[in-house]
Order: C-alpha cells, then structure tokens, then sequence
C-alpha cells in the first residue's frame, strides 16, 4: 500500500513538473495575433498594395457581366468591372490552377468568376438587373 501511495505521489510530482517543462511550451503555446495593418497606407508609395481591394460596390452590371468572354485574362476582367476582385479560393494540382474572385455590387448582388491557369473559365453572378 506504502508502494503504491509512494507510486501515485511520484505520478503527480511528474505531472506537475512536466507542465513546467520548456519542451511541452511549443505544444500549448498559441501563435501571437498578427500585428495590425498600417493605418495609413498612402504615405507609402513603394509599390502596389499586397491586399486586392475589392472593386467598389455598384460598379458591376449586367452589361458588365455580358462583357466577360471564356479565355479572357485576370487584367482584362479587371478593367471591366472596375478593380480587382476579392479572391475566394486557389487550388492547383495536376498542371491546372483554379482560383476564384468576387466583386459586390449594390443590394447583394455580385459576380463571381472562376480562372483556370489565368483565363477566365466560369462566371456567374448574384442579383444583376
């Protein structure tokens, strides 16, 4: 009994202290937040920003929406629904990439257009008169 009461106190000293451990901190560590984005983001003009701003709302239409032709590049795209578009989702494998944006416009509607290796393959749009 001695033993075993011996047994469970050396348990728990091992639990205790193992949670104190160095190595066991890369386990239950959390990432830190990343830091904020720059409040003013015009006083820097070293390039273009790395963030795609969505093209602003009420500038796509059904006439815009019309215009997209299959095989049309990401730039040519762009230029007609006035900006570049908020990107959903990118995949590749097998010598294809897909990758998918939106652009909003007024009252919930929105066209939302998929490219396969840079060509404009699908299109579709939400709530366009």
């Amino acid at each position: 009994m001695k033993n075993s009461i011996n047994l469970v106190a050396a348990i728990l000293i091992f639990v205790v202290l193992g949670c104190a451990c160095p190595k066991l901190d890369k386990f239950t560590k959390k990432d830190p937040p990343p830091p904020p984005a720059p409040a003013n983001s015009s006083t820097n003009d070293s390039g273009p920003s790395q963030t795609p701003r969505p093209a602003s709302k009420g500038s796509i239409s059904m006439d815009s929406y019309n215009q997209l032709k299959t095989d049309m590049s990401k730039t040519e795209v762009e230029g007609i629904l006035g900006g570049p578009g908020e990107e959903l989702s990118s995949s590749s494998g097998g010598g294809l990439t897909f990758t998918v944006y939106k652009w909003l416009g007024k009252d919930y509607s929105a066209i939302i257009v998929t490219f396969q290796n840079g060509k404009l393959k699908y299109k579709s749009q939400v709530g366009l008169k």
